[in-house]
């Protein structure tokens, strides 16, 4: 499904300054700090942290916090220069399969709502929009919360998952801006649940 040399690994504590340096270059306004991946990193039993990586070093990150019977996609990553291969649905796909793992019954997701690109492959896993949060980016831009009930996801994933990426339209691969919290807001809310 990827391309050659590029893998999919858990996220490490040494990866983090890495990882933090690209946080920065994708989401200038809304950055975690690096403490946050920190804390994160250290709750494997409630989370898990993945990276996409080449010889050249990462590409691409993403982390699922998994609180029965809710997963939530904390963040999903991939730098410009791979957009379009496959990555973003690969690191979303074992998202999703970490979530059932854990039990979940959904997976919730924010994102934002000038990214059409990162909408267009969330739909195309089958989330669908539940929820607006207005001005939920620092910049002001809204938030779609977005869920995927996961008894009907094998159907859709399989679908995904042979999908030959040579002729993948990389115009359905997001951006690197896909979905991800502000930083502090690590806990599905109510209306999320909804």
């Amino acid at each position: 499904m990827l391309g050659p040399g590029v893998t999919v690994r858990d996220m490490l504590p040494a990866d983090i300054p890495a990882v933090h340096e690209l946080e920065v270059r994708l989401f200038p306004v809304d950055a975690w700090p690096v403490q946050m991946f920190v804390d994160e990193l250290s709750q494997p039993e409630t989370r898990r942290y993945l990276i996409a990586e080449t010889p050249d070093g990462i590409i691409g990150y993403a982390g699922v916090m998994c609180i029965e019977p809710i997963a939530d996609v904390q963040t999903i990553a991939v730098i410009p220069e791979y957009e379009g291969k496959g990555i973003g649905t690969a690191l979303l796909t074992e998202l999703i399969n970490e979530s059932r793992r854990r039990g979940a019954a959904d997976v919730l997701l924010e994102v934002r709502a000038d990214n059409p690109r990162a909408q267009q492959l969330y739909r195309r896993f089958g989330f669908e929009q539940i929820h607006v949060r207005r001005n939920y980016y620092r910049d002001g831009v809204d938030a779609l919360i977005m869920r995927l009930e996961l008894a009907d996801v094998l159907t859709v994933h399989q679908d995904i998952v042979h999908q030959d990426p040579a002729h993948e339209d990389p115009q359905q691969d997001p951006a690197g801006q896909q979905a991800h919290q502000q930083p502090g807001d690590t806990t599905a809310t109510e209306a999320d649940q909804q």
